[in-house]
């Protein structure tokens, strides 16, 4: 299950209003289309000319492992008392 923050414009009784919802799915958001069912459903609950402005994926909550896990993407920190690498980088000779 993945867990997505949709935001969303609808046609309100006082005009144009913008809201927001968490959404879990079955299978990860990859297109436009995975978005009709989404649409719908706001429109069947009373949101007229309701339209996804954006959605964001939070989290695979299937994966409760991540946090013990190291994170590849992170970038190697030195200690801040380490004085910068010599780099020949923007010298001139």
């Amino acid at each position: 299950m993945h867990r997505y923050y949709v935001s969303f414009s609808y046609q309100a009784p006082q005009g144009f209003a913008i809201a927001s919802l968490d959404i879990t799915a079955r299978q990860r958001i990859a297109t436009a289309d995975e978005l009709a069912p989404i649409t719908a459903d706001l429109i069947g609950r009373g949101y007229h000319s309701a339209k996804i402005l954006a959605f964001s994926l939070y989290a695979n909550p299937q994966r409760e492992d991540t946090a013990s896990r190291p994170n590849p993407n992170r970038d190697a920190r030195r200690d801040p008392h380490t004085p910068p690498r010599p780099t020949t980088r923007g010298r001139r000779s």
